[in-house]
């Protein structure tokens, strides 16, 4: 039997009967189907035959296959054949809007037959002339009251489920029902099974019998015989198949046995047509699934775009230091807790914010950032709690200040360890009653707001010295996340790099190839005490002094970066333990080399003097008298 098929773009295209072992489909000419749409592969897929049947074979293509049966949509993996029956759909190239290949006609394979009973009936499904005429007022209100229940389901299993149970309750003799669909191989396997009394176990048809009602759309009624006769109809009085059609297409088979007597014409108009509108059912609940499995992914899809939107770059890093904060960044960005983010100058603090706002229920709404520590005392009132006019001198109008202008949302409070005690108290207000009271206002007005903060300071120390107000600190460390410096993220030197490289090139207009492999072992060498922020800006000023088209290499490096790599290197080549030692008394050689030690440690540092005593073993006053020591005999 050959294959029909018919191309559904909004052309005017007629069936094209088809046969052979294979049957190429595709955008180009010589193709056994040519379907001209840019969305589709110049060789798509492909039928092939399979016994007497045939299967799609998707070839790899750009943009994908589907086969669809019965408004159930599955994916045609690459060279994986799937089976293909007449009133199946192929849905090619773009899966949203697709190009659809309908097969109106495909031939089928046949079961195994046997011999040892009777068809005693046959009938057509869903003949409702014959029910009305047939069927007393009970038949018809017991079936009415089925339908009715099925109307509204829109689980495929609870359909499955409810006819199952209303065959038994409609027919006392029946004492198996059984609904069967086709598996990924095209096997027909029981879905739901009800038996009646101790019965247990599958209720299965043969073979023969379900290959008969499938294929001729017909309800069929047997009676066992009296010679031995295979297993499925052991014991039984008699036995129905009724397909599930779905147009021409069975997308199910209801199976019910019956060992006390027949099945009767009465109980075959029943089963007709509750089968009918049991297979629409059916379809409908399935195409109810599919449209809530894609909305549920339009859903993902959209949240992740809007946390992608949220945020001004991604945080780039796979070091397992980096994906424990981002997990808990994740885990508390779901919640409206107030997070205090804790990392060295350059870690990526407001960052890390963002990243807890997108993840938020408040990603829609404003994120807030404000820098602390840039702002003096008054101007900072003004900037977090707003104003009224007259407040004070060139306060010629209201003003809302960051709290009540991003209510709904969240306020980023950087470098929230430089406020000065007055704005510490009226911080902790806004966190004890989610209120503020604009400077010169007589009463306070109610905001909506989550508040990340951040600081490279150790705040419990501050509030050791009583410069933090202990039940401030408190009340922002409700979630401290502690976010990991580049020194202690390991492998993510290489990752940042590269991204800042690219980000570079884009700006600049240029390009760089990449990376030499001495410039890379400096920069995975450094300690980087600037973090992130200073490793991108040394890899945007590498990118500015390197050739076009060529590699960043140690001499495009800074110094402070490539020194430390290039010092370290002549040490270990170098025999001689004087080499690298400058020369002259032992007093002056050890001041020289302790003033070499002290100023690089202060580099690693950023400059931060506490950071640098801590690390060197003294105290900051010290440091500080050595400094100003050399500063003098420079000066001089």
């Amino acid at each position: 039997m050959p294959l029909t098929l018919l191309i559904e773009d909004g052309g005017d295209h007629a069936p094209q009967t088809l046969s052979g072992a294979v049957i190429t489909i595709g955008r180009v000419a010589g193709n056994d189907v040519v379907v001209s749409d840019a969305r589709v592969s110049s060789r798509h897929g492909r039928l092939v035959r399979r016994g007497e049947g045939y299967a799609y074979e998707d070839l790899g293509s750009r943009n994908g296959s589907l086969v669809e049966r019965a408004g159930e949509q599955k994916v045609a993996a690459p060279h994986a054949p799937r089976p293909i029956r007449a009133g199946d759909r192929l849905l090619l190239g773009d899966l949203v809007s697709p190009v659809i290949v309908r097969v109106l006609d495909a031939p089928s394979s046949g079961g195994e037959a046997y011999k040892g009973g009777t068809v005693v009936a046959r009938r057509q499904v869903a003949d409702a002339g014959a029910i009305e005429r047939e069927a007393d007022p009970e038949t018809l209100r017991a079936l009415f009251r089925l339908l009715h229940e099925l109307s509204g389901q829109t689980d495929p299993d609870r359909v499955m489920e409810r006819v199952a149970d209303a065959v038994l309750e409609r027919f006392g003799h029946a004492c198996a029902v059984t609904v069967m669909m086709r598996d990924p191989q095209e096997q027909w396997v029981p879905e739901c099974t009800r038996t009646r009394g101790n019965r247990t176990g599958e209720a299965l048809p043969s073979s023969t019998l379900l290959q008969q009602a499938v294929q001729s759309r017909e309800v069929v009624s047997y009676i066992p015989g009296a010679e031995a006769g295979p297993a499925s109809v052991a014991g039984l009085a008699g036995t129905v198949v009724v397909p599930l059609l779905a147009g021409d297409e069975a997308i199910g088979v209801l199976h019910v046995d019956s060992r006390s007597r027949p099945f009767t014409g009465d109980d075959l108009a029943w089963l007709s047509i509750a089968a009918t509108h049991v297979a629409a059912g059916l379809v409908a609940a399935r195409r109810f699934r599919t449209l809530s499995r894609s909305a549920q992914q339009l859903r993902e899809e959209n949240s992740a775009l809007k946390h992608a939107a949220a945020m001004p770059r991604p945080i780039v890093g796979r070091s397992p230091a980096l994906q424990k904060a981002l997990r808990q960044l994740e885990r508390v960005g779901r919640t409206n807790t107030t997070v205090l983010v804790l990392g060295e100058t350059g870690t990526g603090k407001e960052l890390a914010a963002r990243y807890v706002h997108a993840h938020s229920p408040r990603a829609e709404k404003v994120f807030a950032p404000i820098n602390c520590g840039a702002l003096p005392e008054e101007l900072l009132n003004s900037e977090l709690f707003g104003h009224k006019k007259g407040a004070f001198t060139g306060a010629d109008r209201d003003r809302k200040g960051l709290f009540e202008a991003a209510d709904g949302g969240t306020v980023f409070l950087d470098e929230i360890g430089e406020v000065t005690p007055a704005v510490q108290v009226r911080l902790l207000r806004v966190l004890q009653e989610r209120e503020v009271q604009p400077v010169g206002a007589r009463s306070p007005i109610k905001v909506d707001v989550r508040i990340i903060a951040a600081t490279n300071r150790d705040l419990q120390a501050e509030v050791a010295k009583g410069d933090f107000r202990e039940d401030l600190y408190y009340r922002l460390a409700v979630f401290p996340v502690e976010l990991p410096p580049l020194r202690d993220r390991e492998g993510d030197v290489e990752l940042l790099a590269e991204k800042f490289r690219e980000g570079a090139c884009a700006r600049h207009d240029c390009y760089v190839n990449g990376f030499t492999d001495e410039a890379m072992r400096a920069m995975k060498r450094y300690a980087w005490p600037g973090n992130v922020r200073q490793l991108e800006h040394e890899i945007e000023r590498a990118v500015i002094l390197a050739f076009e088209g060529g590699l960043i290499g140690i001499d495009e490096l800074s110094e402070r970066v490539a020194g430390e790599r290039s010092g370290a290197g002549e040490a270990e080549e170098s025999s001689d333990p004087g080499a690298a030692l400058p020369e002259g008394q032992l007093k002056e050689v050890m001041a020289l080399l302790e003033e070499r030690f002290i100023r690089r440690c202060l580099d690693e540092h950023g400059g931060n003097r506490t950071r640098a005593a801590e690390a060197l073993g003294i105290s900051r006053q010290a440091l500080q008298a050595k400094l100003a020591k050399w500063r003098k005999r420079d000066d001089d």
